[in-house]
């Protein structure tokens, strides 16, 4: 080969190389600057999606959710154009890891590593959000089981505690992120065939909830035994609800996966009101509680007060005429139970000061407790009002958290009841001087043949506890945990 051909493919050979280095030496550019200013890290975390920015070396962020009883679900959505290590553990595109935590607690971090040869960033994950109030807690509860709560007011926030007061488990959204969103009624369920759920009331605004905007209107959202969302339910498809209609937050009970109760508010117009409680003439308009029962898809059972005009009477909220309250919200279901010895619903109204317990077949009205319509001989002294919890306890007591906005004094009751003969068999009456609680609260009784309580006190006028466990025996505190000023739970409930 002569001279000049040489020349000619050592020049090509140049050209090439010198193209491919100009190439590589853009493309680490490229993939520097962008990682540098504009880059974030995409991932999902347990199920929701959390973004990262790459700008700030060691900035410390936010997760949604995390949890440490189970292990966290980490999957990286987007290609950052390098190496991604999560506390030291390589994840790939598109790939889904594993993260356990021993604990979820402030100064605790998760280490996010971002880097390739020529740049790299460190940030950092809270494993306690940010979002969560400081809760102090005082004692350490003997008695099994963790307790579960929703926050009432800013973001949307739900959260686990342990017997000692950590948090094992959260979801936590700011108040902008939730755009809206709040959470409620969050409760462990063991299912009649031993499965585990976890179950929560996602409400959000929508056109259809616009005439409810004091109530808890939504989804319920169905977590399984890892916490991460498997379902949504909201109302089935009936004579009295539309496929799809939003759900009322205030309680849900999950008896199997396809199997389960709830609740909805419905605005209506009706024309049934008794003439001596003054209605509109033209008809009035309400907001009417519907219990609906689910069953494999198809609605089994159906309540709705509308349907008994006999209920209007014994509302607190009896402003029929629409003059100043334009749609009253006159029943207010706030708590439901089945009770096991005759498989029928006992439930909390507490704009009727009535706890009612309904026929689950026929839909008949069996008895009304406390309210103007007292069965049960109850005093004036002894009936509820603006109650917003009942429970049965194992043994067959009734369990009432009284809000008691008649009197002022918040106070739990306990009651056995003769159903047959409409009878009070037992009345016990507990309180914590000082505790006022205008609105939630709830009463759980744990420990077998004690009268110990797990108390919740949602909006509670005095920022003292917003949770206590008493042993009313003793009256030893044996559990407390205070959130700081104008922070409010709507209910701590405690789950084995």
């Amino acid at each position: 080969m002569d001279s000049s051909k040489k020349f000619i493919i050592v020049s090509i050979s140049a050209a090439v190389l010198l193209i491919i280095l100009v190439s590589c030496t853009l493309a680490y550019s490229g993939r520097d600057n962008t990682l540098m200013s504009d880059k974030s890290l995409n991932l999902e975390i347990n199920g929701f999606n959390v973004e990262l920015p790459l700008a700030e070396d060691g900035a410390v962020y936010d997760a949604v959710s995390l949890s440490s009883v189970t292990a966290n679900s980490i999957k990286l959505k987007n290609d950052v154009g390098a190496v991604v290590k999560i506390n030291e553990k390589s994840i790939g595109t598109g790939k889904t890891m594993e993260l356990k935590l021993e604990q979820l607690a402030a100064g605790e971090l998760i280490k996010i590593e971002v880097g390739n040869e020529k740049d790299k960033r460190v940030i950092y994950l809270r494993t306690l959000s940010s979002q969560l109030p400081e809760m102090v807690v005082t004692g350490e509860s003997p008695y099994e089981g963790n307790y579960y709560a929703t926050l009432s007011s800013g973001g949307a926030v739900l959260y686990e505690l342990n017997a000692t007061g950590d948090v094992v488990f959260y979801i936590a959204k700011s108040e902008e992120d939730a755009n809206g969103e709040s959470y409620w009624d969050f409760k462990k369920h063991v299912l009649e065939d031993g499965k585990i759920r976890y179950s929560y009331q996602r409400s959000y605004p929508s056109p259809s909830a616009a005439a409810f905007s004091d109530y808890t209107l939504g989804e319920r959202v169905i977590l399984d035994e890892n916490y991460h969302e498997i379902e949504t339910i909201t109302l089935a498809e009936s004579e009295n609800a539309s496929a799809g209609d939003l759900v009322d937050g205030h309680d849900f009970i999950l008896i199997n996966d396809d199997h389960y109760i709830v609740s909805a508010y419905q605005l209506k117009m009706v024309e049934n009101i008794p003439a001596n409680l003054s209605p509109d003439p033209m008809g009035s308009k309400v907001v009417s509680t519907l219990i609906q029962e689910v069953k494999a898809g198809e609605v089994v059972f159906e309540f709705a007060t509308n349907d008994y005009p006999e209920l209007y009477t014994l509302s607190t909220e009896n402003n029929y005429a629409n003059s100043s309250n334009k749609t009253p919200n006159y029943a207010n279901l706030n708590s439901m139970t089945i009770d096991p010895v005759d498989n029928n619903l006992i439930c909390s109204f507490g704009n009727l000061n009535t706890i009612m317990k309904i026929n689950r077949e026929t839909g008949a009205i069996l008895w009304n407790l406390s309210g103007a319509g007292d069965q049960f001989g109850l005093t004036e002294d002894q009936k509820t009002s603006k109650q917003s919890d009942v429970e049965l306890t194992e043994d067959g007591y009734l369990t009432i958290f009284d809000n008691a906005t008649n009197s002022g004094q918040t106070r739990v009751l306990k009651l056995k009841l003769d159903e047959v003969n409409k009878k009070i068999l037992e009345y016990k009456e507990y309180k914590v001087p000082g505790h006022t609680t205008v609105a939630g609260g709830s009463v759980q009784k744990v420990g077998d043949g004690l009268e110990v309580y797990t108390i919740s006190w949602g909006t509670n006028t005095d920022g003292l506890a917003a949770l206590t466990e008493v042993d009313f025996s003793s009256g030893k505190k044996i559990f407390e945990m205070t959130l700081p000023q104008g922070v409010f739970n709507y209910q701590v409930q405690k789950f084995k």
